[in-house]
């Protein structure tokens, strides 16, 4: 075992064991620490400090939004707008600002960032009114030739939202699309799956998760294309639409309903699962989290 995967297999034991056996009341808990310390502003972690410079968006609703980059490349207009996970209460963890950096070395594309706004303090409607008038008055006065959309397991629900919103507006287009481990169904459709695969799961824990997203959702129906992003236009993502997702996840059933639903209607998607593997298993030092990096940077480039 390397270095990186010992260090992994450490913080999956001590950082997912107490939240997968959580109770109704420690959940409730564990959201209102979050409303606190969400409402306090995220800093870089000291070492990746010198590599990124932080800007901000005052959205029409109010929303103060932190938007950390990374420094750009000479030459390349290449830009990938990175929505991390989280479960929509955290904010980014040191492993976020880890490939974030390494995405950016790899592809000399800039990263950007946006500290998006968290449960339970606001809802999914909150949210995109956010992030739409974000990439709206930010994103597209930037000077970008080619624009990547890019988010992990909560993140990746927002990235293909995004996605078919800027499709349906018209707006500067997305020519590529990576989602790594994202929750898609939040209406649970396949809920039956998801409990079979249930044992494998280091991080999720499914009840947990419904009563999040339940609450995220506010007055939305579970199948808005908001909340669950599989019932939205599919046809308007890009030609170059990409999944990452480990065997041993629950989110392995949205991977599959996903693919799955993008070949029913004929469009390309190229999806990796890898055996043995975690839940955004791509974000942690580990030889199979390096391999998927190289397959997401081919894409990118090519």
């Amino acid at each position: 075992m390397s270095p990186g995967e010992a260090f992994t297999e450490r913080y999956l034991n001590v950082m997912f064991a107490t939240l997968r056996d959580a109770t109704p009341e420690q959940i409730q808990e564990e959201l209102e620490h979050c409303r606190n310390i969400n409402r306090k502003p995220v800093r870089v972690p000291r070492y990746f400090r010198p590599h990124f410079y932080e800007t901000a968006f005052d959205a029409e609703n109010g929303f103060h939004l932190q938007v950390f980059s990374t420094k750009p490349y000479p030459n390349n207009d290449g830009v990938i707008l990175y929505f991390h996970g989280g479960a929509c209460i955290y904010q980014p963890v040191f492993f976020h600002w880890r490939f974030v950096h390494d995405l950016a070395i790899r592809t000399h594309y800039q990263v950007v960032m946006p500290i998006y706004p968290k449960y339970p303090e606001y809802h999914c409607v909150d949210n995109m009114a956010v992030l739409l008038d974000f990439y709206e008055h930010y994103i597209m006065t930037m000077n970008i030739k080619r624009m990547v959309l890019m988010g992990d397991s909560f993140g990746g629900n927002v990235a293909l939202s995004m996605a078919q919103e800027i499709a349906h507006r018209g707006w500067l287009p997305v020519n590529d699309l990576v989602v790594l481990s994202p929750c898609v169904d939040n209406a649970f459709t396949h809920r039956d799956r998801m409990v079979a695969l249930q044992p494998l799961d280091r991080m999720i824990e499914l009840e947990r998760i419904e009563t999040i997203m339940g609450g995220w959702r506010g007055e939305l129906p579970a199948k808005h294309p908001w909340v669950s992003p599989l019932f939205g236009d599919l046809a308007c993502f890009p030609d170059h639409t990409m999944i990452i997702y480990g065997s041993d996840e629950i989110l392995k059933c949205d991977a599959e309903l996903l693919t799955e639903a993008m070949k029913a209607i004929g469009r390309p998607i190229i999806a990796h699962e890898y055996q043995g593997m975690f839940h955004t298993f791509p974000m942690f030092p580990v030889k199979e989290g390096f391999k998927a990096l190289k397959e997401i940077t081919k894409l990118v480039l090519s």
